[in-house]
């Protein structure tokens, strides 16, 4: 059996994408306003093997979880 997951961004209002949405721009332009919290997270830039981030909190550990997840099903 086949799983799914799709990690994705949503504001609390609703706000997944921008009206200028297009397949060469998916998020319509507004991925970094959605998604600064993730930036600053020290987790994400380790899980692309960049340096980067500010921080290592309870979100950078959220981030850590989801890729444990993702790493424990291959």
């Amino acid at each position: 059996m086949s799983r799914i997951i799709f990690d994705s961004g949503i504001s609390l209002d609703g706000f997944f994408a921008g009206d200028n949405r297009s397949p060469s721009n998916p998020m319509g332009g507004v991925s970094p306003n959605i998604h600064m919290w993730m930036f600053k997270q020290k987790a994400f830039w380790k899980h692309i093997n960049m340096e980067g981030g500010e921080e290592y909190g309870a979100d950078s550990k959220l981030i850590d979880d989801v890729f444990a997840r993702r790493m424990c099903m291959f």
